[in-house]
């Protein structure tokens, strides 16, 4: 959603543009400022992501609002939206995104917002690849269980499912490969946690991108197929739907 605040001393144009924005989709109006002092508070209060003002206001006008409300976040997409031409250098002087006349053009607000979306979208995407490229390939990952006085190191990614089985804590890896340790539960939990593994259950820890199939267990419980091996694991229908929630489109 984008939040947004509309800026203007008329109460009928505030109306007016609200009602416009009310109608586009993925658009929340956080806040209506009558005077540019207003609107700079606003602002540090409400942090939104546009800005529709006016130039003439009272107390501080739209201009000098805009070169405050850009030393708070720089970022803010700032639209004026006014009945005076004269005032367009001076809107852009302080890079605001659009300019609007009265009366508005109904849909070049559409666009407006239109595009200041896909370029939310665009910057959204740029970030989350920045992030992706910053962490460490998982591939790369290895976790060090003790097992029979000796280190064994376990590709993550090769990490189907954990569970346990009488005393021992049992790992099973792609490959048919299953590495037993006295090593808890919650401790290997803590360990994968931030490389996206789920506690399904009291009794397992398993691998999002290898469960393939839930399908219902006795009261409350769901029996997990994984991919790579022929073992099951259990979910509580607690954890079904987080799961769905967090993992699935």
């Amino acid at each position: 959603m984008l939040k947004v605040i509309i800026a203007d001393d008329d109460p009928l144009m505030r109306r007016i543009l609200k009602h416009v924005l009310t109608k586009i989709s993925g658009v929340d109006i956080v806040g209506e400022a009558e005077d540019g002092r207003q609107l700079v508070d606003m602002v540090e209060e409400l942090e939104p992501e546009v800005i529709f003002l006016d130039v003439d206001m009272p107390e501080v006008n739209g201009v000098e609002a805009s070169r405050e409300i850009f030393d708070i976040n720089p970022n803010i997409f700032l639209i004026f939206a006014t009945g005076f031409n004269c005032y367009a250098r001076e809107a852009f002087e302080v890079y605001a995104f659009d300019y609007l006349t009265k009366p508005f053009d109904l849909e070049r607000v559409r666009q407006t917002v239109k595009r200041i979306k896909e370029l939310k979208a665009e910057k959204e995407q740029v970030e989350l690849l920045k992030r992706e490229k910053s962490l460490p390939r998982e591939e790369n990952l290895k976790l060090k269980v003790l097992s029979n006085d000796k280190s064994t190191f376990i590709n993550v990614s090769d990490i189907i499912f954990i569970t346990r089985n009488e005393r021992k804590t049992m790992i099973y890896v792609t490959g048919e490969m299953v590495v037993q340790t006295y090593e808890p539960l919650q401790k290997l939990e803590e360990s994968l946690k931030k490389h996206r593994f789920f506690r399904c259950h009291k009794g397992f820890i398993v691998n999002p991108d290898m469960v393939m199939e839930l399908s219902p267990w006795g009261n409350k419980t769901y029996l997990v197929k994984l991919a790579n091996t022929k073992e099951t694991a259990l979910m509580t229908l607690e954890h079904a739907k987080e799961f769905q929630s967090r993992y699935c489109l």
